[in-house]
């Protein structure tokens, strides 16, 4: 954008040609200023009016009438025009995927991918630093059927955001902070994980987060798949817009017509997080801490979740235990109880255990209550240590740890 030009200079072009009339002959403008300047420094409001009236009426020719901020109000109108279309484009995105699934009787096996981003903080550049990523594929007739977790290290802090990753840390998720953050700080590596669990081609699927943190999650999404996608091959999602047609579309199957009124009330649910401290579904630093409410693979699941309870009854479908709601309390560890420790693996990816879902013998019931009673009985104990003194934790719950891949069967 061009200099805006003060009344001054108006004043000084005028100066100029009123001299040159009388025969005073100047090289460049610059040897006008000196003498041009003393005599508006003893102009009055007045008199310099003119000049002002000059140089507010060409800034409106050149760039239209300016906001208080001194910004184009064309261009403010034209980005809140560009913001409203994308924000409609994406509800039409939504709505026609339900619509298809619908019309095509495959509303229940439609799958969808829910994401929670957990940030550090944010820099002096507005940018926010990324710090656990979880993900979870689901549709309304298996409930959550796979799930994706990483820990992500951002590297050295920026100049001047120690005080931002610090404060944000300590009252969300916790995670040991950079430089020795959890995770890898290979973006790249990052990208590949995240598109080959999305088995992302030539068009990656509708990616579902928060309302309120949506900027917030794309940006940071934008940053780490940069060098990997084009920029109109990312669509970031409100939840809150799904819910709410997954929530017209069952009730129209069972009601006939929807009573569901809005995308608001649908956010509204989710912020109520019903589920927000279940146990058994939030990544193993969250779960040892006991902060299940901030962890980004527990959150992801627990909206997973909430669709499920809202939806799943109008189109006859049974919530099953760990996939479409927690677990109830006797069972809750029934995921861990359930199966054999995870195998080493070469990949770099873990293959989290596989959950047994069908029904337990009388004697595995029993085990299953005594193991869940003393598991809950030593997080008590653990919680009642930790308030009377530090745990200071060991070298190997501080290790990097690599990201792992949950497959629920």
């Amino acid at each position: 954008m061009p200099k805006k030009k003060s009344a001054f200079f108006y004043f000084l072009i005028a100066f100029k040609k009123e001299e040159e009339k009388k025969g005073r002959k100047f090289g460049k403008l610059a040897e006008v200023v000196p003498i041009a300047g003393e005599i508006w420094e003893k102009m009055d409001a007045t008199q310099r009016q003119p000049y002002v009236q000059q140089a507010k009426s060409s800034c409106n020719r050149e760039h239209g009438p300016l906001n208080s901020l001194g910004m184009p109000i064309a261009k403010v109108e034209e980005l809140l025009r560009a913001k409203a279309e994308k924000i409609q484009t994406i509800k039409n995105l939504i709505a026609e995927k339900v619509k298809s699934a619908d019309s095509r009787n495959e509303l229940k096996s439609e799958e969808f991918y829910v994401i929670s981003v957990a940030y550090f903080g944010q820099t002096l550049q507005l940018t926010y630093l990324p710090a656990e990523l979880g993900i979870v594929k689901y549709s309304l007739e298996c409930g959550v059927t796979e799930r994706m977790h990483m820990y992500i290290n951002p590297g050295a802090l920026p100049l001047g955001a120690a005080l931002s990753v610090q404060t944000h840390t300590k009252k969300t998720h916790n995670l040991p902070m950079p430089p020795n953050a959890l995770g890898t700080t290979n973006s790249d590596e990052i990208a590949q994980n995240l598109l080959k669990f999305l088995a992302a081609g030539d068009q990656i699927p509708l990616l579902f987060t928060d309302e309120k943190t949506l900027p917030i999650v794309e940006g940071m999404l934008r940053k780490l798949l940069s060098n990997h996608i084009n920029d109109e091959m990312l669509y970031v999602c409100p939840l809150s817009e799904l819910f709410c047609n997954l929530k017209q579309a069952t009730e129209r199957h069972f009601f006939g017509k929807s009573k569901f009124p809005s995308a608001l009330t649908a956010q509204y649910i989710l912020q109520m997080d019903i589920y927000a401290f279940a146990v058994g579904i939030s990544c193993d630093y969250h779960e040892k801490d006991m902060n299940m409410l901030h962890c980004a693979l527990s959150q992801a699941t627990r909206w997973a979740y909430i669709i499920s309870k809202y939806c799943c009854s109008f189109i006859d479908i049974e919530c099953v235990p760990g996939k479409h709601i927690p677990y109830p309390i006797g069972d809750m560890l029934s995921s861990a109880i359930n199966s054999e420790e995870p195998q080493p693996t070469t990949s770099g990816i873990c293959l989290l255990p596989q959950q047994n879902l069908s029904d337990n013998s009388g004697a595995d019931a029993s085990l299953a209550e005594q193991n869940v009673l003393e598991h809950i009985s030593d997080k008590i104990g653990a919680l009642a240590i930790s308030k009377e003194e530090p745990n200071t934790g060991d070298v190997a719950s501080n290790a990097p740890q690599q990201p792992s891949f949950n497959r629920f069967h």
